[in-house]
């Protein structure tokens, strides 16, 4: 079996309080020696690793720790942006595993207490230029999934979309996606509706990439069928005490997978998501 993309989440603390998201849970890390484990066990099955499910990686003040463990893997961080300064702009940019850095511009507009987006987006705008200056390989996505269900702009996204295009020096931006410069892309999308485990079930029938071309490993340690499984509902073994190819051939994901294929959403948190499948971008 092999993944497009597997999903690690090294910390579940971000110190943001957005509206959006899913309940936050109790902060926890994981452990560099679980995750040099983890890179190992992974390896045979992919070439990609992000390293969110929830959390923000900036936290961590040992995350290039982490990026040297990872090996020969791509690497993709996701960040809302809050914690960005000239130290670990430099680790991302320069750091051989970074394949691809996402910044949550989204984050910046649902917090309970008003954030000034000129002194949020200067970093990151900088973490642009410098981007630029380097001539660098690396993709940046600059995220505002908030668009509504006829991908149209809600008017708090003016005042960004403004700044964009004055620094990238652009007439125009397009809510869903705008290229703003070489490997720089505006990305935006509806909200996702995390699912409730406890609610009626809501669709039996779909199929879903999980557990067949995407992973996630919560910072326990506990392995999950996507990175939308933040409480660790649907358990498919814990790589603690397991190696991921035993986890692998356990009934329960082989049971799961088949069901996808057979388009039957067999477990209750599937059958309450939302989410429409799309292929798992490399």
């Amino acid at each position: 079996m092999r993944f497009k993309k597997i999903f690690i989440e090294i910390t579940n603390f971000c110190g943001l309080n957005c509206s959006f998201c899913t309940p936050m849970k109790a902060k926890d890390t994981m452990p560099l020696n679980l995750f040099s484990k983890i890179i190992r066990e992974i390896q045979p099955y992919t070439k990609l690793c992000a390293l969110h499910i929830l959390g923000d990686p900036l936290t961590l003040h040992n995350l290039k720790s982490y990026l040297d463990s990872a090996q020969d893997l791509r690497i993709e961080i996701t960040t809302s942006g809050f914690y960005l300064t000239p130290q670990n702009t430099a680790l991302l940019l320069n750091h051989p595993n970074i394949h691809q850095i996402n910044f949550s511009l989204t984050s910046a507009l649902y917090q309970k207490n008003k954030v000034n987006l000129d002194s949020y987006l200067t970093p990151i705008l900088d973490f642009c230029a410098t981007h630029q200056h380097l001539q660098s390989e690396k993709f940046i996505n600059l995220r505002l999934w908030n668009l509504n269900a006829t991908l149209s702009a809600p008017s708090k996204n003016t005042e960004i979309y403004q700044a964009l295009q004055d620094f990238f020096h652009l007439d125009l931006i397009a809510p869903t996606k705008t290229r703003l410069a070489y490997k720089i892309h505006l990305v935006g999308a509806p909200f996702f509706q995390w699912a409730d485990e406890k609610a009626p079930p809501q669709h039996k029938e779909g199929f879903c990439y999980g557990a067949s071309e995407q992973l996630g490993i919560l910072c326990n340690g506990v392995v999950v069928p996507c990175c939308f499984d933040t409480k660790g509902e649907i358990p498919l073994g814990n790589l603690n005490s397991q190696s991921l190819n035993e986890i692998l051939h356990t009934p329960r994901i082989e049971s799961l997978i088949l069901g996808f294929k057979e388009g039957k959403r067999i477990e209750s948190l599937c059958q309450n998501c939302s989410y429409l499948p799309q292929p798992t971008q490399q």
